[in-house]
């Protein structure tokens, strides 16, 4: 992903414009950790279409103005933030106090790549600065772009699991719409198998899948009631 579509991901939250695409979970008052659709799926979409949400952390200043991301990338991470909140240690206190513990829960490494050739000399030198600061060493054979880091001080014996956000109750109606439309989306499908192929196997499995989805409907509810006791 570029800079810029990173820049209009952090444009959208502090415009408060995200819709359904942005789930965030607040892992302090200055990080939340992300799971961002870039678009919604569609009926039309191929077959192959098969991407899911993309996971971020977005960082915010002591305004909670958004100033940061940072793309986990699996491998690699990619990270922006805005140039007018550039050079106030906003990224590098994010990453030490808590997204690098929150990473290495699931880690033993973390990689990242800092190419002077597709960033220029000056967001190199940053983005360089940023990671010595928190420990990541550059590789000195081949690929001298890529840089390590090991899991080492970046461990804590207390999980990261990041803080409950509040659901409405309208909110919770709507969601169990949507699953009720995929479940009988999902027998439309289910009933053209069955009359144009016959009763085959293949059919009754997918009436039992139609069946299971149908259950969340009443299944999310009892989530939401459960997670407010």
């Amino acid at each position: 992903m570029t800079d810029k579509f990173l820049k209009s991901l952090i444009d959208k939250l502090n415009a408060n414009i995200t819709q359904e695409l942005f789930h965030l979970r607040p892992l302090n008052d200055r990080v939340e950790f992300a799971k961002v659709w870039t678009k919604m799926p569609k009926p039309s979409d191929k077959v192959s279409s098969t991407d899911g949400p993309n996971t971020f952390y977005f960082v915010k200043n002591s305004n909670g103005i958004y100033v940061a991301v940072v793309l986990d990338m699996g491998n690699d991470l990619h990270w922006f933030v805005l140039p007018k909140h550039r050079r106030n240690g906003h990224l590098t206190n994010a990453m030490k106090d808590v997204i690098l513990f929150h990473l290495f829960q699931d880690k033993e490494e973390q990689r990242i790549t800092i190419n002077e050739y597709e960033i220029g000399i000056k967001n190199f030198k940053a983005s360089e600065n940023v990671a010595k600061k928190l420990g990541f060493i550059k590789k000195l054979e081949g690929d001298n772009s890529e840089y390590t880091l090991a899991k080492g001080k970046y461990q804590s014996e207390k999980f990261i699991d990041g803080q409950n956000t509040e659901i409405s109750k309208e909110r919770i109606n709507e969601l169990k719409k949507q699953v009720n439309f995929i479940a009988r989306s999902l027998w439309v499908v289910q009933t053209e198998i069955e009359m144009k192929l016959g009763n085959l196997d293949y059919s009754d499995e997918l009436k039992e899948l139609v069946d299971e989805v149908k259950k969340h409907t009443y299944r999310l509810e009892d989530a939401w009631w459960d997670s407010k006791k």
